[in-house]
């Protein structure tokens, strides 16, 4: 990589002037979802080229290129700052950067499955040729194939795994059109330079399971004069009868094409980084461009639910609470086909539990018609524990899915619901959860409703309990049940849920600790946290740093980086982001935690 350099730099140094004129390029990128029902989105994108620098403008975001220094500068024009970087080191930087942004909830059976993720791509000539923008193109098609299998505690038998087709088509100008067209031969060397030493496709390739890979090393190769990518995502859910047809359940559209190719003059102002910016650590600018990004994506679509219909509430339903765990259950057996085998599918069900705890009704949303009645029948003679509000049960909606899938022959074609039905549930139940809003209080309260249940639920509910009774200040009711889930995980030890266990009770203690001024504890406790021995959801996407966060604030840097240092036992998919955090705290900062600091 590194014998590149001085080739790329000759390239643009000694290149004839026609070929050096300053270029600017522009593109148009259009995402639809067919299956989340999404409009089409169209974004824009723009790159710049003046001599040994470049610059692009996308998604809110400015970088400044220099061939020669073999830098980036990252611009946040919102804030007027700036930060400075070797290029070399821009892939890991976003890689970390990134990775803070995900969700740190998640069910411990999604990071089984992305270890199980496997990909396999074909790349050929597709044999197509166009015109674009005045450039003859051809296209190169990538089909990659991905499985990935579900995790044994959720799998009855053989289940098989769940598959994903991705179809790209990347179009680039030939060797003899990037040297007649004025610019395309400045863009072939900047995507150059970028697969090289930016590396954009390293640091997403860091975030992602190695099964992800094989796609990223397939669209990376032979870039070159990029002037239109498209992509279909389709998927085969292990869902009887979702994708009998063989072409699979659309996920995705997406389209990347050039619109607009000049060589007109460029003031050398714009690649220079204005008087008024000032300098500021990479991690800080990034954490104001991805926040912005962040606050328009939830007010886009803050706007669109206040557009979208409400649901109309009977008067004696008085809450909605999502997926409600029933104090009795029974499975139903599945009816016979004509040909008296079993049918096979899932049904989804919105059930109206009375005050007392029996359910009065249950409407079917999605689902084989054979299964719907006798899903209804048997949910109607489930029991729950009441939903309690201003401390007396009322009646409430729950919603619950009723399974006659035996999977240990495999996954039958036929009879489940598509995916219009599927999406038609999920707005229904959208409509509810925006009808029926719950406050922070009410989801304690449901939640230590449902806490009192038998062993094996309350354990799985305490860890939830603590932190939010820490969140909302009831400082005894945490107190209580961190206790009582570190004494329950000494019950459970190897078990999946041990890892969270004792994690969660522990930063709970310290936060309590820090509540009553005792920064010696909390101390003790963030240290005591770190023995975790992880879980799959602590592996995937790393602990709460709600009480390091919390430390640094008090001045105490050092066991905040012995805890980042136990951390790197379980959580080694985030070396990177904690070599960024363990940099800022000896800088004497606070870093950004992102996600890292929901509870």
């Amino acid at each position: 990589m590194r014998s590149f350099v001085p080739a790329v730099l000759i390239v643009f140094s000694s290149a004839p002037a026609v070929l050096r004129a300053d270029v600017t390029i522009r593109y148009k990128s259009e995402i639809v979802s067919p299956i989340a029902q999404i409009p089409g989105k169209t974004t824009s994108s723009v790159i710049y080229m003046k001599g040994n620098k470049g610059v692009t403008v996308s998604d809110g975001q400015t970088m400044i290129a220099d061939f020669a220094r073999q830098q980036v500068t990252i611009l946040d024009t919102a804030r007027k700052k700036f930060a400075t970087i070797p290029a070399s080191e821009y892939g890991a930087k976003m890689s970390a950067q990134m990775t803070s942004l995900m969700p740190q909830q998640s069910q411990p059976m999604v990071a089984e499955m992305l270890k199980s993720m496997k990909t396999t791509c074909d790349t050929k000539q597709a044999g197509l040729s166009e015109t674009i923008q005045g450039v003859q193109a051809e296209a190169r098609e990538i089909d990659c194939d991905m499985s990935i299998s579900m995790p044994d505690s959720v799998k009855s038998a053989a289940m098989p795994p769940m598959g994903m087709k991705f179809v790209m088509r990347i179009w680039t100008a030939s060797p003899a059109e990037r040297m007649r067209v004025p610019g395309l031969w400045q863009l072939s060397s900047f995507e150059l330079w970028q697969k090289y030493f930016i590396n954009p496709a390293g640091s997403l390739g860091a975030m992602m399971p190695e099964g992800m890979k094989p796609m990223l090393e397939a669209m990376q190769k032979d870039q070159s004069a990029t002037l239109r990518m498209t992509m279909e995502a389709t998927m085969q859910m292990p869902i009887p009868g979702m994708a009998a047809d063989g072409k699979g359940t659309p996920l995705i559209k997406m389209n990347m094409e050039i619109v607009g190719l000049s060589t007109e003059l460029l003031d050398d102002s714009l690649f220079a980084v204005p008087a008024d910016f000032s300098a500021e650590p990479f991690e800080t600018v990034m954490s104001g461009i991805t926040g912005d990004a962040i606050q328009s994506v939830k007010a886009e679509t803050a706007k669109a639910e206040a557009a979208m219909p409400k649901a109309v509430i009977p008067e004696n339903v008085k809450a909605f609470v999502p997926s409600l765990t029933p104090v009795s259950q029974s499975r139903p057996a599945a009816p016979l086909d004509a040909n008296g085998k079993k049918v096979q599918g899932m049904v989804e069900l919105l059930v109206t539990v009375g005050p007392k705890g029996k359910v009065e009704q249950a409407e079917a949303l999605s689902g084989p018609e054979a299964l719907r009645k006798v899903a209804v029948d048997a949910v109607t003679h489930w029991t729950y524990r009441p939903v309690i509000r201003d401390g007396a049960p009322v009646t409430a909606y729950t919603d619950a899915i009723v399974n006659f899938t035996d999977y240990s022959k495999g996954v039958p074609a036929g009879g489940s619901p598509p995916p219009p039905d599927i999406m038609a549930a999920a707005e229904r139940i959208r409509q509810l959860k925006l009808a029926l809003p719950r406050t922070p209080e009410q989801e304690f309260a449901d939640l230590e409703q449902a806490a009192g249940g038998d062993k094996t639920t309350r354990y799985d509910h305490l860890g939830d309990l603590a932190v939010k009774a820490v969140e909302l200040g009831h400082d005894d009711k945490a107190k209580a049940y961190a206790d009582e889930l570190l004494a329950s995980a000494q019950q459970d030890a190897g078990g999946w849920n041990y890892g969270n266990a004792i994690l969660k009770g522990h930063m709970v203690l310290g936060l309590l600790a820090l509540h009553s001024g005792d920064v010696a504890t909390a101390r003790k406790e963030l240290i005591e946290s770190g023995k975790t021995t992880g879980s799959p959801t602590l592996n995937s996407f790393g602990p709460n740093m709600t009480l390091a966060a919390e430390l640094l604030k008090k001045g105490d840097r050092d066991a905040v980086l012995d805890y980042f240092e136990m951390c790197r036992k379980f959580w080694k998919m985030g070396g990177n982001q904690l070599d960024s955090w363990s940099q800022t705290v000896r800088n004497g900062g606070v870093p950004d935690f992102g996600a890292n600091l929901v509870y």
